[in-house]
């Protein structure tokens, strides 16, 4: 890919695991270009319904309960993701799923998924393509399911995966 393409690494977390029945309750975005970060989005969303999943993210009702809502922010997320290239460690089935079921307009930007490039590039290397397992495997700050950790770490392995010919 040129060289000059804007890529928008993202992580969202959930009340659950469905969009039609669960939430978005947080979203980090990086955007990088050139290799160089260059702007990053971050919100926490208030969701429709109670969050019970508290353990998995380390959010709280409480933490979101003068948060915009999902719907308030999407005009803007849409533009800051503009043309850009979605990266994500299961971005096709999980993130993008959950965007675009609740966003006015459906992105149609390109992505990179990165749990599909660590099939491809390291196969059998590891028992899994668990995001933990892959930076495990690369020596990489592993994820905590916060969506900014979990950025950080997705974009490291992006950059290692990359690398391997």
């Amino acid at each position: 890919m040129p060289k000059d393409t804007t890529y928008c690494i993202l992580d969202i977390e959930t009340t659950g695991f469905e969009p039609e029945d669960s939430d978005i309750v947080e979203l980090f975005v990086l955007k990088v270009k050139c290799d160089s970060i260059t702007d990053e989005f971050y919100s926490l969303f208030k969701p429709k319904h109670n969050i019970n999943n508290s353990e998995i993210h380390g959010i709280t009702n409480s933490m979101v309960r003068n948060s915009p809502t999902f719907e308030e922010k999407g005009h803007e997320i849409i533009k800051f993701l503009n043309n850009s290239v979605l990266i994500g460690h299961n971005i096709n089935n999980f993130d993008l799923k959950f965007l675009n079921y609740n966003l006015e307009n459906k992105l149609i930007n390109k992505t990179i998924d990165t749990l599909l490039l660590s099939r491809s590039k390291l196969q059998n290397k590891v028992p899994n393509h668990k995001l933990k397992t892959i930076a495990e495997y690369f020596d990489i700050t592993p994820p905590t399911h916060s969506a900014r950790d979990d950025v950080m770490t997705t974009f490291g392995i992006y950059k290692k995966l990359i690398s391997i010919q």
